[in-house]
């Protein structure tokens, strides 16, 4: 009988509900928690409903129902997104950036509304990204890293207030701007802000565009990782690009990662339950082998003995 030495540290899985679309969102979100809960997962990761994007809906409607829907279904909420929606919307006038003064005032008055909302939630996280206006290079960046800095202590001093702890997002440059793409980017950033309440969010996404090797990417967050996106090299659900998830997973069981794994895809290819089905499918057959793969029994099929 083969005992895997992680067999213990399972991982826990989530899903991104607003790549299910708007009208699902925040419409009709019961249909994503039925979803979940039905092919496994553990907890959801939401984004309130703010700007044109929230279909109307306000942010006190929106946190009864998933206060009802979490006590329904049993799932915790993995993270509160504040990445997307009209205020990073660059053809939006409440575009908010973290290198712009003017835009940084709005980045850190929105954050906070989305601390608000993820602390009556009983989330853990909230996710941050940077966003830029214009490029950065040699001339700039000391000044955009200053703005961008002060920024962040600020959410993370309100975050602490609200036992919140803020998840830092690496973007790829051809979304978010040419501006700390990498982990260790995003590490140096928040080792400038000196506040212990952020931390790394890995979108393997992102990762694929900008990194050299997920495994290193993987190394380099640690002990900074708190929590990641996986969806594959083509946007879609783990699996059906070409990402090494293999070698990611082993990563983060070498770093013990106790977070969430949160599922996203955009599009939904071919339909949404088949990839929020097919992801976790996946990422779970996918971890069964990296315990083997980690466990003393491989390659040999017998573990030697610790003395003779």
């Amino acid at each position: 009988m083969v005992t895997m030495n992680n067999a213990t540290n399972r991982l826990k899985f989530s899903y991104f509900q607003l790549t299910f679309g708007q009208e699902e969102a925040y419409r009709h979100p019961e249909k994503t928690y039925q979803r979940l809960k039905r092919f496994g997962y553990d907890a959801i990761e939401v984004c309130p409903p703010k700007g044109r994007y929230g279909m109307g809906v306000s942010m006190e409607a929106y946190l009864r129902t998933h206060q009802q829907l979490q006590a329904d279904y049993q799932l915790a909420v993995s993270s509160v997104n504040e990445c997307w929606g009209e205020e990073w919307d660059p053809y939006s006038p409440n575009y908010k950036t973290l290198t712009e003064l003017k835009t940084a005032e709005l980045a850190v008055s929105e954050t906070r509304t989305t601390i608000d909302f993820a602390s009556e939630l009983g989330a853990q996280f909230v996710t941050v990204a940077v966003a830029i206006h214009g490029p950065i290079d040699g001339r700039n960046v000391a000044e955009c890293t200053a703005v961008a800095v002060d920024a962040l202590r600020r959410m993370s001093d309100y975050a602490r207030q609200k036992n919140i702890r803020l998840v830092f997002e690496a973007t790829n440059h051809l979304e978010m701007g040419k501006f700390v793409n990498t982990v260790l980017n995003h590490k140096r950033m928040i080792e400038l802000t000196g506040c212990d309440n952020i931390g790394i969010q890995i979108d393997w996404f992102h990762v694929n565009i900008e990194e050299l090797d997920p495994y290193e990417a993987v190394m380099d967050a640690h002990p900074l990782l708190w929590h990641m996106h996986f969806r594959d090299s083509n946007s879609l659900t783990p699996g059906y690009g070409k990402i090494d998830f293999k070698a990611v997973i082993r990563a983060i069981k070498k770093i013990n990662y106790s977070g969430f794994c949160t599922i996203e895809s955009s599009p939904m290819v071919p339909d949404a339950d088949t990839a929020a089905r097919d992801g976790i499918e996946y990422l779970k057959l996918l971890e069964r082998i990296v315990d083997y793969q980690l466990s003393p029994e491989f390659p040999n099929g017998y573990a030697l003995p610790s003395a003779v």
